[in-house]
This record gives C-alpha cells, structure tokens and sequence, in this order.
C-alpha cells in the first residue's frame, strides 16, 4: 500500500504549481498597449473579466497588471514601452 501514499503525495505537489504560477502573474505591474491593426478590437481580460477597447489603429489603452501576459499574445496588439 506504501506506493499510493507516495502517489497522492505527487499528486499534492504538482498540484501547488499552478497556484504559484497565479500569484505570479497577479504581480504584474499595469501595462500600456497599442493596436495596429485595422478596425476596431475589444479584448476580454482573462484574468480580471475587463474588456479593453481598442477604437482604431493607434489606439492605446492601460491594461491591468493580471491580464498583461495574455495580452501580449493577442495579434495585432503591443506592449508600450
């Protein structure tokens, strides 16, 4: 039975990754983006639920801190520096 133990134990520790992972993303400072393309595009946030709208080409806009990771895979958009 001793193998089953040492299973859930794995089980419990993988498990607490995700979790770290989270808190991390959480600590990202606010960030500013632009688009570039053509059109107007609304991104919902997948952390915090806000929808950032993105009028025109040019158009920039203050995304918090949680959603900027995903934000920065969304075509069309980038990060202001």
């Amino acid at each position: 039975m001793s193998c089953c133990g040492k299973q859930r134990s794995g089980l419990r520790h993988e498990s607490a990754a995700p979790a770290a992972a989270d808190s991390r993303r959480a600590s990202t400072a606010p960030a500013e983006f632009e688009y570039t393309g053509n059109g107007q595009l609304s991104v919902t946030g997948p952390l915090t639920g806000v929808v950032y709208l993105f009028a025109a080409r040019g158009a920039r806009v203050r995304v918090h801190g949680p959603d900027v990771p995903s934000l920065l895979y969304v075509p069309g958009l980038r990060p202001v520096r």
